[in-house]
């Protein structure tokens, strides 16, 4: 079990112990993490003062570098409650924490890594019994359905936040990391990562900061409104925010 003092910053953020500052992590010579797309996740926690952040229940769930920690587990149990644990604890009630935006950093860097092609679910014990087992899934997907979800709802509360302004802000700041982390899932993996990744891409390219990414997706904009899909509305809200007529889509 990972604990609080494991994450605790040793060293300058983004660095390791005797490596040049600003090395990146498996970008050591001869390194398997630079060929296996394999991230360092502790070399990404300690680009953020966790001290300084924290989640909806700190009391009550886990701390936010344990939860992110856990995304990239051996076990794929614990790999999908780690998932249940972002969603439930990072935007709960619709409200972005301080913990939100690194946490979506965090998400954002390790959808490379091939720990995430796991296939996990995050119903817990009790709720199978209930409910019965749920299919496994990529936990890359979970984890871009995440970042997509949590985008159209930073963008939907921007004129009027539920919670601190700048706690939205600070993750949609991360909007062009998102893309460049997303971008080219769009065309590699399962059918299913491809769909998650055009979900989280649909509301990025609703942002001002992204205007200059929109004319290579036009055409997977235009398919996406056009077709009878889960995606067309974000779609068409896409077009919409573009100052396109969407009149024959509605």
């Amino acid at each position: 079990m990972t604990t609080d003092a494991d994450t605790e910053p040793d060293a300058e953020p983004g660095t390791e112990p005797g490596s040049e500052p600003g090395s990146e992590p498996g970008s050591e010579p001869g390194s398997d993490s630079a060929s296996d797309g394999r991230v360092d996740p502790r070399d990404l926690l300690l680009r953020t003062d966790w001290n300084t952040v924290a989640h909806c229940c700190p009391d009550v769930a886990p701390e936010t570098p344990v939860i992110l920690l856990e995304l990239l587990d051996e076990d794929p149990r614990v790999q999908g409650y780690a998932l249940r644990n972002l969603a439930e604890t990072l935007i709960r009630g619709d409200v972005f924490h301080t913990a939100t935006a690194p946490a979506a950093h965090y998400v954002a860097a390790i959808l490379g890594d091939p720990r995430t092609l796991t296939e996990v679910t995050d119903r817990v014990p009790w709720e199978e019994v209930k409910h019965g087992p749920r299919t496994p899934f990529e936990l890359r997907v979970g984890l871009l359905t995440w970042l997509g979800d949590a985008t159209v709802e930073a963008l939907r509360q921007r004129s009027r936040p539920y919670g601190d302004e700048e706690d939205l802000e600070a993750f949609l700041a991360l909007a062009p990391e998102f893309y460049e982390a997303t971008r080219p899932l769009l065309t590699t993996g399962s059918p299913e990562t491809r769909e998650a990744a055009l979900g989280v891409i649909l509301p990025l390219l609703r942002l001002p900061a992204l205007a200059d990414r929109r004319a290579p997706l036009r055409d997977a904009v235009l398919t996406t409104a056009f077709a009878d899909g889960p995606l067309r509305l974000r779609a068409i809200d896409t077009l919409h925010s573009w100052g396109e007529d969407i009149s024959a889509l509605l």
